[in-house]
């Protein structure tokens, strides 16, 4: 009885899983010559404060279906700031103008962040050993990414490249 109630509960857990990773292909689907040419632009890191940017090549109407992930890298990747699903704080939606922002805090010192574009169904997990999937399939922040930028980090607070 044990085993049929975790087998049941393991089923239900990952259709629902399976649920939001192909909608989250459908949208990657349906935008993906406009992700082949979309950049993701860190434009400011305010340490204690804020990360600001920009994303510029998807349509008007594609703003609305993508959110961007912000993660740092130390000794493996970690979501930041915060380790949960809030608006602002882990993630942030794209304005009407294609522009992000999240509030930040500096915590222990890291030596790159990730600001990667990812379809809205997108569940971010709250570490990762590796930055691209292994294998193409397995793990890895930039799994579901439509673009993604890398800032290089000093190892106590981030200097966009654009900004040195």
């Amino acid at each position: 009885m044990k085993f049929l109630i975790l087998s049941l509960a393991l089923s239900v857990s990952s259709s629902v899983f399976a649920g939001w990773q192909s909608e989250a292909k459908a949208v990657l689907r349906e935008y993906k010559a406009e992700c082949a040419t979309t950049e993701v632009s860190v434009d400011e890191i305010v340490k204690n404060d804020h990360i600001s940017g920009h994303v510029t090549g998807l349509p008007t109407d594609a703003l609305e279906k993508f959110k961007v992930i912000f993660y740092v890298k130390t000794n493996r990747w970690y979501i930041h700031p915060y380790q949960n699903e809030t608006e602002g704080y882990s993630y942030s939606s794209l304005n009407e103008k294609g522009e992000f922002r999240i509030k930040t805090i500096l915590r222990t010192p890291s030596n790159k962040l990730a600001a990667v574009l990812v379809p809205k169904q997108v569940k971010a997990m709250n570490q990762h050993w590796w930055l691209k999937p292994l294998l193409g399939i397995f793990g890895g922040v930039l799994k579901y990414k439509c673009a993604y930028s890398i800032v290089p980090g000093n190892g106590d607070f981030f200097v966009p490249q654009n900004l040195q």
